[in-house]
């Protein structure tokens, strides 16, 4: 009978701080990247509705991070317009946009 009790209350004690268990699942932010190649120095950057960023960096090595989704990217420089697109953009995929001369 003593043992009976004993394995009862061992039972309920595993029982009630299994309860007490925390688990879950950390997810970064959704973000997206974009990177630039060509002639891209000094270019103002749109995308979305996000402020403009001028670029100083070419290459796969150089992203900027945008949210993901349907975006509009208009890139100009000196005022003209050289690219004006809108791309879907996958949460942690990044995009190449290739600037013409």
């Amino acid at each position: 009978m003593k043992r009976l009790n004993l394995v009862l209350v061992l039972l309920f004690a595993s029982m009630v701080t299994a309860c007490g268990y925390n688990s879950g699942v950390r997810t970064p932010d959704s973000v997206s990247y974009v990177y630039f190649t060509g002639n891209a120095v000094g270019t103002e950057v749109v995308v979305g509705s996000r402020t403009p960023f001028i670029v100083d960096k070419l290459g796969y090595k150089n992203v900027y991070e945008v949210s993901p989704g349907k975006q509009r990217v208009t890139i100009r420089k000196n005022g003209k317009v050289l690219v004006d697109r809108v791309v879907l953009l996958g949460d942690g995929q990044d995009k190449e946009f290739n600037v013409p001369n």
